[in-house]
């Protein structure tokens, strides 16, 4: 089944709609499109007008009509079975068994491990990650891994709005078989595209979401550390229950969070989802064992990759808690009421989901 999205708009009501409306969540999707669009320090705009009166630039956005029910038919082949968490075939625990990436991921250093079984077994060639600037500290930029070296070097979360997507078309002319990682948003995104370019999805055998419940604007970030700490000192920064923590070098700093929450993008007051639904594989941290993330395969290719990878001794798979099970629920849960709650208001939220989950959502 083929999503058609039909909705005749371009770069401009994008512009309007999206950008100028403080609601682009700098998924970098325009960007790889459209040469029109530009990013800097993860603030998207449109340079100057392309002429064009419809284009993909507007269908894909993330922040345009979003049809939940029919892009889980297209990813998963069946209706939406599970509201809270999105379509999956299990709630696991995992870690990577190297040390080295285990250390180097933020946590149990799961993604990575996939990844550089995945590279070694030649199941991609390729991956799209967010890695570090050279030129401005703490700020993420896309990169394309193609060794297990490149991996590691883009190990460990950035809390801020890569736009990754900018360089999907440029690393497809680079690699065959092209995995991706990144926040909900830009799974959807992604998505989206796929679903109108069919061809695009058997080009990308893996796709990983994060978990992410807000991303924090780079400028208002940047701005309120370097008054406090040596920004050029920072490598990367931890939000472990309610704390702020900045690795500079060996040593590390730990600030107050309260003036960082607040720091968050508008946009992420309305994204629905918390745990990257339509992904082959979401990974995200426990919120609990420091050492250990939560794993949720999703798609047949995403089981089956999480399986290879347990049985070659990549990494190590344990059961979730029911009780952890539940907490993560009601973190998710929570957030979409928040969010149906806010799109209630508006005249045309992007939006769509079925009768059946809001009635759901709203009597939970």
């Amino acid at each position: 089944m083929e999503f058609s999205l039909n909705l005749k708009k371009g770069p401009e009501a994008l512009e309007t709609e999206v950008l100028k409306s403080d609601l682009c969540c700098v998924c970098g999707a325009c960007m790889g499109l459209c040469p029109y669009f530009k990013a800097m320090h993860e603030r998207v705009v449109l340079i100057e007008p392309c002429g064009l009166t419809e284009g993909r630039c507007y269908d894909i956005c993330p922040r345009t009509k979003v049809d939940m029910e029919a892009l889980n038919q297209e990813v998963f082949g069946r209706p939406r079975d599970d509201f809270v968490l999105g379509t999956h075939s299990g709630i696991h625990m995992a870690q990577a068994k190297d040390t080295r990436v285990k250390r180097s991921g933020q946590y149990g250093g799961t993604v990575s491990a996939l990844l550089i079984y995945a590279l070694k077994k030649k199941l991609i060639d390729g991956a799209i990650l967010a890695g570090n600037s050279s030129r401005y500290p703490l700020l993420p930029e896309p990169v394309l891994a193609k060794s297990p070296e490149d991996v590691l070097a883009c190990a460990g979360s950035k809390y801020t709005a890569c736009p990754s997507l900018a360089i999907l078309d440029k690393s497809l002319r680079e690699c065959e078989n092209l995995a991706f990682v990144g926040r909900p948003c830009q799974v959807t995104a992604l998505r989206k595209r796929i679903s109108i370019e069919p061809a695009l999805g058997q080009k990308i055998p893996l796709i990983i979401g994060l978990f992410c419940m807000w991303s924090l604007n780079y400028r208002d970030l940047a701005g309120h550390l370097k008054d406090q700490i040596d920004l050029s000192r920072a490598r990367r920064f931890d939000i472990p229950y309610n704390k702020f923590i900045v690795y500079l070098g060996r040593e590390k700093s730990e600030l107050d969070f309260e003036p960082i929450k607040n720091m968050h993008r508008h946009t992420c007051d309305i994204c629905y989802d918390f745990a990257g639904e339509l992904a082959d594989i979401s990974v995200g941290s426990t919120e609990w064992k420091n050492t250990w993330n939560t794993l949720i395969p999703r798609t047949d290719r995403g089981e089956k990759l999480v399986s290879r990878a347990k049985r070659a001794g990549v990494i190590t798979v344990k059961p979730f808690p029911q009780n952890r099970i539940e907490l993560l629920r009601t973190a998710s849960l929570n957030k979409k009421k928040r969010v149906s709650e806010a799109l209630s208001v508006e005249n045309e939220p992007y939006l769509k989901i079925s009768d059946a989950e809001k009635d759901w959502i709203r009597k939970k």
